[in-house]
């Protein structure tokens, strides 16, 4: 496994570029854009656009997008450094 893949989505509504869509923004918005990406690489692993963006408008969302990821990626290894920190002494005790 190379990283954790992260998801967030961007979109436009009334014409401004935003980040994480709440379910009406996302069914009257102007466009949505679900993104997946590798942290660690900044690999798009996937990308997909539904409604319109000018291209300056889909660089700004792929941007914010890669941003957010990296934030969200931070707190994923958080959580999970957190969660299973414990285990590791439990097992040498056994």
């Amino acid at each position: 496994m190379k990283d954790m893949v992260v998801g967030c989505a961007s979109g436009k509504i009334d014409g401004k570029v935003v980040l994480d869509l709440n379910k009406e923004e996302d069914n009257f918005g102007e466009a949505d854009l679900p993104i997946a990406i590798i942290p660690r690489t900044n690999e798009i692993v996937l990308l997909q656009m539904d409604g319109n963006m000018t291209k300056d408008e889909l660089r700004e969302a792929i941007g914010m997008s890669k941003k957010a990821a990296l934030y969200i990626s931070n707190l994923q290894k958080e959580a999970l450094l957190a969660k299973y920190k414990g285990q590791e002494s439990e097992k040498e005790g056994e």
